[in-house]
């Protein structure tokens, strides 16, 4: 069976309607499953399964949600090679720079004009400090630190992409948590700041016409080495094109006050992917590099 975006997350929370949308990409669950031990404080990452958007088996955790399976399932035009380039006698350090120089950056395939509002497929939940300590929980820790702070909840996360004058699309939606409504959407708008706080509805149909998706980046030895890497994705909901993919990589290792050096919090990540802040509006600029948003904040 052919899956695009919408019909993966219909089913991820739990829609009982099917949605006619084009055919794109074929989802495959598990392809392959490879058995391996990984030194690993949090228990995560000792069973690694073959996916179709990375050349890297990752670990089952990964693909647990149909969210997930989606996320790894996602070929880009510019697909990683098998060989990353290791050599035994890498540093950390020399590891991180070769995989910043060439892999890491961000590709614009299409730009797409008068976008009102996104769909963000994959929600990121707040780390705890215990998950910014642990060198294998997280699955792309470079993105999901960026919310450390924030709250769980979809008024606060849509206030990356709305908040006018400086962000400037008119909504953003999201999968409702362990829906099993009519209305498994929730619709976030209406935000101006010391105006307006943000409104959110729940919805039966999605408003977007593109999606926002992270998953993380497998790469051989990486994690050992204290490297993490991570890529954001825009695709189109109906035919699941990818517009644009930004590629990060992380690195940490050099805390003094956390076991084995592990803060993701503070690592470095790829000069070369910019800006190099660890604020949500990095994620708007990215964006709006392919969803050019419009300029009103209406409904």
């Amino acid at each position: 069976m052919i899956w695009t975006a919408r019909d993966v997350l219909a089913k991820t929370i739990g829609a009982i309607f099917r949605l006619s949308v084009g055919a794109g990409i074929a989802l495959v669950m598990f392809t392959g499953c490879a058995a391996q031990a990984l030194k690993n404080s949090g228990g995560l990452g000792t069973r690694f399964v073959s996916v179709d958007g990375q050349p890297e088996p990752v670990p089952s955790e990964w693909v647990a949600t149909p969210e997930g399976k989606l996320a790894h399932s996602i070929k880009t035009p510019n697909p990683l090679p098998k060989n990353s380039g290791y050599r035994r006698e890498m540093t950390s350090e020399q590891y991180f720079e070769h995989l910043c120089k060439t892999e890491a950056g961000e590709h614009i395939f299409r730009a797409v004009e008068n976008v009102e509002g996104l769909f963000l497929v994959r929600p990121l939940m707040r780390p705890s400090d215990d998950d910014l300590k642990d060198r294998y929980k997280l699955e792309a820790p470079e993105i999901e630190r960026t919310f450390q702070l924030w709250d769980p909840h979809p008024e606060q996360r849509a206030e990356t992409f709305v908040a006018p004058p400086s962000r400037l699309y008119s909504f953003v939606e999201e999968p409702r948590e362990a829906s099993t409504t009519a209305k498994p959407y929730v619709r976030s708008f209406g935000y101006q700041k010391g105006v307006a706080p943000m409104k959110s509805e729940f919805a039966s149909e999605l408003r977007s016409h593109y999606g926002l998706i992270w998953r993380g980046v497998k790469r051989f030895n990486d994690r050992e080495l204290a490297i993490a890497g991570s890529e954001w994705i825009i695709l189109d909901l109906a035919t699941n094109e990818v517009l644009a993919l930004q590629r990060n990589y992380a690195r940490t290792g050099f805390s003094r006050n956390t076991p084995g050096g592990t803060w993701w919090l503070n690592a470095v990540s790829c000069p070369n992917v910019v800006p190099m802040d660890n604020l949500p509006s990095r994620f708007y600029t990215f964006a709006t590099k392919s969803l050019k948003p419009t300029s009103g904040n209406a409904k």
